[in-house]
């Protein structure tokens, strides 16, 4: 299912997106505060996006909601937003291309995943964790109203460097 908001389009992400989003995602910028590096080739996207695709994880326990991010203006692709979603929780992630950083795309596509993730799938929590550097992350989290709720000391070691994290939360309003 396709999202929509005042500017973006959320599409439901497939191989074909692989090619889209190569160049935009091998920016190096972008895996800065997280361990995973830019894509090898638009193959190994495509690849990556085929798994995706299936929709939930191998045990069937986690949904798996991915989505490209494409303006509706000019049809350019500026990134990707994704939730797992377990039970009644969920987790989300976002990726967008500097180019596109601090113009409010990542903010408008995960508020519109978040009212999804309520709406539909009747998702009680939302997590999102990121390194304790990256304060475009966490200004983007507090302002969506999410709470920081732990620090994760040496959370993970990548990049030559020691990662701690904070854990955000989201809850539904009842």
């Amino acid at each position: 299912m396709e999202l929509k908001t005042p500017r973006l389009a959320l599409e439901p992400l497939e191989k074909r997106h692989a090619a889209l989003l190569f160049e935009l995602l091998s920016d190096a910028a972008i895996y800065t505060f997280i361990p995973q590096e830019p894509p090898k080739s638009v193959e190994a996207l495509a690849e990556r996006y085929s798994r995706l695709k299936v929709g939930h994880s191998a045990e069937g326990n986690d949904i798996w909601l991915n989505f490209a991010l494409r303006e509706l203006e000019n049809g350019i692709y500026v990134g990707t937003v994704q939730a797992t979603v377990t039970g009644k929780k969920a987790y989300i992630a976002y990726e967008l291309g500097p180019q596109h950083w601090g113009r409010g795309y990542a903010t408008e596509a995960v508020r519109a995943l978040i009212g999804h993730l309520f709406s539909v799938y009747g998702v009680e929590v939302i997590r999102a964790e990121t390194d304790t550097r990256n304060d475009r992350s966490a200004a983007l989290l507090t302002g969506l109203g999410f709470a920081c709720v732990e620090k994760k000391e040496s959370a993970d070691f990548f990049k030559g460097a020691t990662s701690h994290e904070f854990v955000y939360e989201l809850r539904r309003e009842t």
